[in-house]
């Protein structure tokens, strides 16, 4: 299913509910892994915008930096106020499996978003096709390498942000099999950071530094993409470096327009936000829906960010929504 999936469901929910059906007790819970992230903001205000559509309370959700424990104890509180529906970001895979599972067991619907749980008790999972824009990743440093030597040759590497995230190893494990079809291009190395952009930097430059043959590298989220963006500003490398990153917060941006990083991988946020809390409702009178939602992953570049099709994915101030068509 594509994202646009998400609006032809959440309309035909509506329909079936009535304009009308809305009622001012209504509450949706909504958890992100990390509250201080921009991307999580965007998610928010997806979130936000549908409950202004529905007539409904959002209440925003999570803990200030990637705690699976502490998502715990929110998603068990938020449980506990019997809202209508629960949308979460589960932190770890392992870890949120089962008490996802006890909450729809008490029959509260989840909607999971972003990243999966180990359970399949959850009314919907909107997420980004992660392989898919790892293999994207892949493609764009590829692509770059050329661009700059006219081979698609060398050594390459990747930031991943944290362990045990389902998200981000589907990233990686679509960045190594992409690399896979270039058989010139050798995955030299990697580096596991603790989510954090000053990290992220030091990390990057001490790749280059121990390996001065690099010629390209994949950060696997926002984090990750900012910091080892500001290392290659720091260092001039922007015109022969070939970074390429995930996501599209607004330190990535800048280091997109600054030719600090040939490339984003983009997802799609404030979707996951607005269509999370379109399908809890949908899911808490009686709607059916679809157990998986692709909601979409592109690729930009300095030549093509000024698209109109990309401005609310890259500014989330931007964001303009128009009817399905079926297109």
């Amino acid at each position: 299913m594509t994202r646009k999936t998400i609006l032809a469901a959440s309309l035909a929910a509506f329909t079936l509910l009535g304009a009308g059906a809305a009622q001012a007790e209504d509450t949706i819970a909504v958890i992100v892994k990390a509250t201080t992230s921009e991307y999580w903001q965007w998610v928010f205000k997806g979130a936000e915008d549908a409950g202004k559509q529905l007539g409904i309370k959002v209440d925003k959700l999570g803990t200030p930096k990637d705690d699976a424990a502490g998502q715990i104890a929110v998603l068990e509180s938020a449980a506990g106020s019997k809202p209508a529906a629960i949308v979460i970001s589960p932190t770890i895979f392992e870890a949120l499996g089962d008490p996802i599972a006890a909450v729809t067991d008490a029959g509260i619907p989840v909607i999971v978003i972003d990243s999966g749980a180990k359970t399949d008790k959850y009314a919907a999972f909107l997420t980004t096709n992660n392989e898919a824009g790892g293999k994207a990743a892949a493609d764009a440093v590829a692509q770059c390498i050329k661009e700059r030597t006219g081979k698609v040759a060398g050594k390459v590497g990747y930031l991943t942000a944290m362990a045990g995230h389902e998200s981000l190893d589907s990233r990686d494990k679509g960045f190594i099999d992409g690399i896979k079809a270039y058989p010139d291009l050798q995955l030299v190395g990697n580096r596991v950071a603790n989510n954090e952009e000053a990290e992220g930097m030091s990390l990057t430059a001490d790749m280059i530094t121990k390996d001065p043959d690099l010629v390209g590298l994949f950060a696997d989220n926002a984090q990750m993409g900012t910091g080892a963006g500001a290392s290659i500003a720091e260092q001039k490398l922007g015109s022969k470096f070939c970074l390429v990153a995930f996501d599209s917060d607004a330190g990535e941006v800048e280091h997109l327009k600054d030719g600090s990083i040939y490339a984003l991988v983009i997802q799609d946020p404030y979707m996951m936000g607005f269509g999370g809390v379109w399908y809890g409702y949908a899911a808490a009178h009686g709607a059916r829906l679809p157990k998986n939602v692709d909601t979409g992953v592109g690729t930009v570049t300095k030549a093509n960010m000024d698209d109109p099709k990309y401005a609310g994915l890259l500014d989330v101030k931007k964001r303009a929504l128009s009817p399905y068509l079926g297109n």
